[in-house]
């Protein structure tokens, strides 16, 4: 009977467990990271800094390393790894945004790994807590999937301060065990250094924080010798490695003092927005993330301030706010630095700081409904931004210039960069285009440098008045005037006002910055 009853119960339902694993996290973020990457990115137009970067790495390796770096105040690195990456993808929007991509998904397993190592210096008591919500915030914050999908330099930069870091967090806790340090720790962190110094001009203010991170441990009286030699050794390798780089970026240091950018001690309250509110307008999803983030970030300067000793919390807080002032503090004494997306970088401590403050909250409600909240409202946030319309309609510009030239007519590209986009698009137009002054770059030109940049040169009014009076300009049926930014390269008007005494000007049609009016024959 007992048997019986036995044969004849019914089987306990069987239940699907997802157990949640460091592999498995990291995984899944990568794929998070991807997918976010992924939206829409070959359907917008290149932009104008896009436009540089494609017209760059089409050029050589010899014109990279030698020519460029004579005007360009980047340095040659990311174009030549674009210019590599272009020559077996090709060179559609698509080819030259997903270098970007690439960076952008292999920094989000450095930070999990990175965050593993700030675990190891300071428990929270809940890793996989605290390697999520870093790992998340990198594969999903607005800013860096904005980058991400742009073929710009950034995500390169990105990438480098992650690996630097990783490096550093793995040598602190390595010194915290009577170390001097494993020569693959300080490898990773030697090569993170120099990629980041050569990942963009700025790098240099990077690499101080890093520097002033790690000098602590080789400066207090319990350092071995064995440590200092080789901080000393990484140090010779990392500065005598970057010196060509240095002597680029110095050699073009007067751009700086010229170009558009301008500072203001305003300019500060910027990072407020930059690292709380994750999209360019406020929005509710967007307001309540930027709250569950003071809220965290307020946490852990409290946590850092309330520490003892040089440990992982404080070098972080400098590896975050670091770079963001001392580019502050060049741009008000020295010359204008300060520049939102160059910034990029430090938003990975600033996620191992906010994943650390998660996971050491003490009540488990508590940290389920941060967790959400800033899973929940940053998603469509994100998602939102990667679909965002083109910043620059170029592809408008091209379609209507297609649809309104004669064959014999001439467009006239004002700066001359302007012609790069449009020729990026590929669209016909039947009548020549014409850079003005001459093709991009304009180094030949002798007229005036209005952007800090010697490869697009601006015309006087004289010189206005000559391109306008030109006797082959005279037979032209209609002359369309491109413009863009003329507050910065034409702000007195001085081409419209020139083509206007010689030919009758039609409508005006705006894109933005960017204008195209046509200027009729007499």
């Amino acid at each position: 009977m007992d048997a019986a009853s036995t044969l004849s119960a019914p089987a306990p339902a069987a239940r699907f467990r997802l157990r949640v694993t460091p592999v498995r996290l990291v995984a899944a973020l990568v794929f998070l990271a991807l997918a976010l990457r992924s939206i829409s990115i070959a359907s917008r137009p290149l932009w104008l800094d896009e436009a540089f970067s494609a017209w760059f790495a089409d050029r050589s390796f010899d014109y990279l390393w030698h020519v460029l770096p004579t005007y360009e105040a980047h340095p040659p690195l990311y174009y030549s790894i674009l210019k590599s990456w272009r020559l077996v993808f090709g060179g559609t929007p698509l080819a030259l945004r997903s270098l970007s991509v690439l960076f952008g998904v292999l920094a989000v397993p450095v930070v999990i790994a990175a965050a593993r190592e700030q675990e190891r210096l300071s428990p929270t008591g809940r890793p996989l807590l605290h390697f999520g919500l870093a790992g998340f915030l990198a594969a999903s914050s607005p800013v860096l999937v904005f980058v991400g999908q742009e073929a710009r330099p950034y995500p390169l930069l990105v990438l480098a301060y992650s690996v630097a870091i990783l490096g550093l967090l793995q040598l602190m806790h390595q010194f915290r065990q009577g170390s001097a340090g494993k020569w693959p720790a300080w490898i990773l962190f030697g090569a993170g250094s120099e990629l980041t110094l050569w990942a963009h001009s700025l790098g240099l203010l990077y690499a101080s924080c890093l520097a002033l991170a790690l000098a602590p441990h080789l400066l207090n009286g319990q350092a071995s010798r064995a440590r200092i030699v080789r901080g000393a050794i990484t140090a010779i390798i990392v500065a005598l490695t970057y010196a060509p780089c240095l002597l680029l970026v110095m050699n073009r240091v007067h751009d700086w003092e010229t170009n558009w950018l301008h500072w203001e001690p305003s300019m500060l309250f910027q990072l407020m927005r930059l690292y709380m509110v994750p999209v360019e307008t406020l929005t509710l999803a967007s307001a309540i993330t930027a709250l569950a983030m003071l809220l965290l970030i307020k946490r852990a300067l409290v946590s850092t301030y309330l520490s003892r000793g040089w440990n992982s919390d404080r070098a972080l807080l400098l590896l975050w706010l670091g770079p963001p002032m001392l580019a502050a503090l060049v741009s008000a004494l020295f010359v204008p630095v300060f520049l939102a997306r160059t910034l990029s970088g430090t938003f990975v401590p600033l996620y191992l700081i906010v994943g650390g403050a998660l996971a050491r909250s003490r009540e488990p409600f508590e940290r389920r409904i941060i967790a959400a909240t800033i899973c929940i409202t940053l998603l469509p946030s994100t998602i939102a931004l990667a679909m965002r319309p083109p910043s620059e309609r170029w592809d408008l510009v091209a379609s209507y210039l297609s649809r309104n030239v004669g064959a014999k007519d001439q467009v006239w590209l004002y700066p001359a960069d302007s012609a790069l986009p449009i020729d990026a698009i590929g669209a016909h137009v039947r009548g020549r285009l014409r850079p003005i002054p001459e093709p991009f770059p304009t180094l030949g030109f002798k007229g005036p440098i209005r952007a800090g940049w010697p490869a697009v040169a601006s015309l006087t009014p004289k010189q206005a008045a000559m391109f306008a009076d030109d006797r082959a300009a005279r037979e032209v049926s209609a002359i369309w005037l491109v413009t863009r930014q003329s507050g910065i390269f034409d702000p007195d008007n001085d081409m419209p006002t020139a083509l206007a005494r010689v030919r009758r000007p039609g409508p005006v049609e705006h894109w933005g910055y960017i204008e195209v009016r046509p200027y009729y024959r007499l």
